[in-house]
């Protein structure tokens, strides 16, 4: 029997995807995956003891809907540096969300958590760094200089 549905990669849209159909009663779902692995490009790996994200990967949204799916498949770690606080403030791309202590996991060392970091996201460039997305102003003339900042208006 021919599956009715195909999925081609274990990544996060693939999984979340054939989640959300066998939620909805579909069954008979083929996820087609090139590597041995599931993941995709937001895999991390443990080498040595050490997490590596195989590629740059953030889970956020401003849904809601998005951002508790993603908690209920991998719970938050509390951060280190808010371990005696109940609570968490998680902010990005100018949004923010407090963290209550009922959707954390125990431990940055438990397995299959969601870690939160600060992030720095830059552009190395002509010996420059650049803030990544990119921010016009002062700092952006400063480091291209004048001519090549007028020609990228």
């Amino acid at each position: 029997m021919s599956p009715h549905t195909l999925i081609i990669g274990a990544g996060p849209a693939g999984l979340t995807a054939a989640s959300e159909l066998v939620a909805a009663g579909q069954s008979e779902i083929v996820i087609l995956e090139a590597s041995q692995d599931i993941g995709g490009l937001s895999k991390t790996v443990t080498h040595q003891g050490n997490r590596i994200d195989i590629g740059g990967h953030r889970f956020f949204s401003k849904s809601d809907w998005v951002m508790n799916w993603w908690r209920d498949v991998l719970p938050i770690a509390k951060p280190a540096d808010v371990a005696d606080a109940p609570s968490f403030r998680l902010q990005y791309q100018g949004a923010q969300r407090l963290i209550g202590a009922d959707t954390l996991s125990a431990s940055e060392q438990d397995t299959d958590v969601m870690l939160v970091r600060n992030r720095l996201s830059r552009i190395y460039w002509g010996g420059q760094f650049f803030d990544y997305p990119l921010k016009p102003g002062v700092s952006m003339v400063t480091k291209l200089g004048l001519a090549r900042s007028l020609r990228l208006g």
